[in-house]
């Protein structure tokens, strides 16, 4: 039987890498309801995170072996497949095994079959968080991309998929971040019923305007994202070369997927600039300076960069397939465009150059909307709701 919701809520997370878990331990931490995290991530970058040290729990060692292996110059991408079944394996049985008393467990997709069962066996809840699309789905669209782009295609393995697909069957209820995302797992025959929209919050005390962009008539556009084509950035390029104006400028931030070099050369124009991966302090000045972001993402549940920008004072121009629509208002705070369409980017492009006071009605725009939002308090406010009704028993 469940647990009843006069008990208080003692919660257990696990997740990967960072993601929005910790923002959502330190939130549960403050509310006096974490118990534990469970992290892949290296302890001396988890214990950075503002959650006591005593309530990370880290397994780095074999996405240790993974991060050394991609940087290696013999390095194929079909080797990461087998080492990702076995940390998947070997995290969720580790989690399960180390795991405290708890009466909620909330697990980022892949990461919690093993564990949910024992907390539903005990009489607690389980949550399966999925940070994007269907599994099954995103692995079908990402390689009709990877075919219309001829890109060497290496799908994840099925052991991967079957095993995420278990957990939605498990769980007592999905948290996904947008209503795209929600969509993918009703058109894959999940009940609507179990499946909740949580957006993402944002943190204004990290994120806020902290300069200008440029007044010499450059316009500035950022993207910020890993440079893969999940993200679009083949349509964001061909976008820019479409992009008729004077002084353009486009700023990239993030690590590029292997083996997209040839493809990027040949797309990437002049005034285009790689920045690499950066802190994520500097991730505001970035923003600030900049006139628009751009996510012009194929795939993605829900881009945390539009609200970060956004509480920067920055107007965004994404997809549909970003969950821009549960974040801002079409022609208010920016513009939301189909995806792998470079003319209704250039166009929205142009249309802000063009007409200078649009861009600063929907820069003021952004940024008060970001501060409606509710940050991650009301993110944290809205898991711990679905928890206490998964918990409450039936009639």
């Amino acid at each position: 039987m469940p647990g009843t919701p006069s008990k208080p809520l003692r919660v257990v997370q696990a997740t990967w890498v960072r993601y929005h878990h910790f923002e959502l331990a330190r939130e549960l931490h403050a509310r006096d309801c974490l118990e534990q995290i469970f992290t892949c991530l290296p302890p001396w970058i988890a214990r950075r995170e503002t959650v006591p040290r005593e309530k990370i729990s880290c397994n780095f060692w074999i996405q240790g072996i993974r991060r050394l292996l991609a940087k290696a110059p013999m390095y194929r991408k079909s080797w990461d497949g087998p080492l990702a079944c076995l940390e998947t394996a070997t995290f969720n049985r580790w989690v399960a095994a180390c795991l405290p008393p708890c009466n909620v467990f909330i697990g980022a997709s892949g990461a919690g079959l093993h564990a949910g069962r024992k907390v539903q066996a005990r009489g607690g809840v389980y949550l399966c968080d999925r940070g994007s699309t269907h599994y099954r789905f995103q692995q079908d669209l990402l390689r009709e991309e990877y075919m219309r782009w001829k890109q060497p295609w290496c799908p994840d393995p099925e052991f991967l998929v079957a095993n995420e697909e278990s957990e939605y069957e498990q769980a007592d209820a999905i948290t996904v971040p947008s209503n795209f995302s929600k969509q993918t797992f009703v058109q894959a025959g999940v009940p609507a019923e179990k499946i909740h929209v949580v957006p993402y919050g944002v943190n204004l005390k990290e994120f806020q305007p902290v300069a200008e962009p440029p007044r010499d008539g450059t316009f500035r556009i950022l993207f910020v994202g890993e440079i893969t084509l999940r993200k679009g950035v083949p349509y964001l390029l061909e976008a820019f070369r479409r992009f008729q104006h004077p002084r353009k400028e486009l700023i990239l931030i993030g690590g590029k997927e292997k083996g997209m070099e040839k493809l990027l050369a040949k797309l990437s124009t002049p005034e285009v600039r790689y920045l690499g991966m950066r802190p994520r302090q500097e991730l505001k000045e970035e923003m600030s300076r900049s006139h628009v972001l751009v996510l012009p993402s194929v795939e993605d549940g829900f881009g945390m960069v539009m609200g970060q920008a956004m509480a920067c004072g920055c107007a965004i121009i994404a997809s549909e397939h970003t969950g821009a629509r549960n974040l801002y208002t079409d022609g208010v705070e920016g513009f939301i465009i189909p995806p792998r369409n470079p003319g209704a980017l250039a166009a929205a492009w142009t249309r802000l150059a063009d007409e200078p006071s649009t861009l600063a009605a929907m820069r003021v725009a952004a940024r008060k909307r970001a501060c409606e939002v509710g940050g991650w308090h009301t993110y944290a406010d809205e898991i711990l709701n679905i928890a206490r009704c998964a918990l409450t028993p039936a009639g």
